[in-house]
């Protein structure tokens, strides 16, 4: 693409307690390969000394980028922070990076010339991600989310792979990014991809206090829109104990996942996909049923819906099955 020709793209980094990384998540943004960008930074509230490094790139954003804004607040969550950026942005295209993440060189470039062949039915384009520990040394995970050394077949180094898991056929291919394989969980990373600013706004932004903000993102977008896959790593995630990922199996971020899979009943019922809906639903209520995190008293309220009754005699079932299978197993045999 004629660099003169080039769409703006708004890139957004909300900031929050990370220190660590924040310089090197903003440089990522700096060195791309691309342009025609202008950098909203929002710091959300942060503790630590995430203020002062952000300012010391005063000098180098502004020498950089056709627009440079920071904005140093209180904290009022990511969706909302999100949403902010939005109502400043001015680019044709937008993309948000974490502060604990990093984007490649070439990631903007890549996913604008994407959208740029695609056309307006395409409300984005997503690359994949590669993990990182909080040493930025590259690394794969195991099914459960344990940093494995083992390059075995059940051991992954990528993001789309690790969350799709036994799904990845489905989720790959003319399947990539549609709303009935979203539905049944998200795969999609946040730090890998370029939207088109309108179709953010057309479905609303964010929902301010969500906490699991890019899943309902790609669920509004995939009711309207299509989503575009460029099989390449486009950024590294950073795997560490405060990560998304991590937080995101706690049990206040798993009871927003039952509320926004909740949201999306009739919407599945309409349109033919409510096994796909109840299977999503069951196992977002097996895993708060299973977290220590979740109170007593919150798990006896889940019995009020009749949906989630079904779902919690989904989940016995499936818990009375796995003690039988180890109770068998310390079952000494019979000669």
């Amino acid at each position: 693409m004629n660099q003169k020709d080039m769409p703006l793209v708004t890139a957004v980094v909300p900031v929050y307690n990370h220190d660590k990384y924040v310089i090197e998540s903003i440089r990522s943004i700096l060195n791309q390969t691309y342009h025609n960008i202008e950098l909203i930074v929002i710091n959300d509230g942060s503790k630590d000394g995430s203020h002062e490094l952000v300012l010391s790139l005063t000098e180098e954003c502004w020498q950089r980028f056709v627009r440079y804004e920071y904005i140093n607040r209180e904290n009022i969550g990511v969706s909302a922070t999100l949403n902010q950026a939005l109502s400043m942005a001015k680019g044709k295209y937008f993309t948000a990076l974490a502060s604990d993440d990093i984007a490649f060189p070439g990631k903007v470039e890549l996913l604008v010339d994407t959208l740029e062949a695609k056309g307006p039915p395409y409300a984005a384009a997503f690359g994949n991600a590669l993990f990182i520990d909080s040493k930025g040394k590259e690394v794969r995970l195991d099914n459960k989310g344990r940093i494995s050394e083992n390059a075995g077949s059940y051991a992954s180094d990528k993001f789309i792979e690790f969350h799709a898991g036994a799904r990845i056929r489905n989720c790959m291919g003319n399947d990539f990014g549609t709303y009935k394989t979203l539905i049944e969980g998200n795969y999609l990373p946040a730090m890998s991809n370029v939207i088109r600013t309108t179709a953010i706004s057309e479905v609303g932004g964010w929902t301010a206090g969500n906490l699991i903000e890019d899943w309902e993102m790609w669920l509004k977008l995939a009711k309207g829109y299509k989503l575009a896959y460029v099989d390449a790593p486009v950024a590294f995630y950073r795997w560490h104990e405060m990560n998304s990922v991590k937080v995101g199996e706690s049990a206040p971020c798993l009871y927003a996942s039952l509320q926004l899979v909740d949201r999306e009943e009739e919407y599945c019922q309409k349109n033919g996909i409510i096994a796909l809906w109840s299977k999503s639903h069951n196992r977002i209520v097996y895993e708060l049923m299973r977290n220590r995190q979740f109170p007593i008293r919150s798990k006896l309220s889940l019995f009020t819906n009749k949906n989630t009754q079904l779902a919690l005699m989904f989940s016995i079932g499936l818990t009375w099955r796995k003690f039988m299978r180890n109770f068998r197993k310390l079952k000494p045999s019979r000669r």
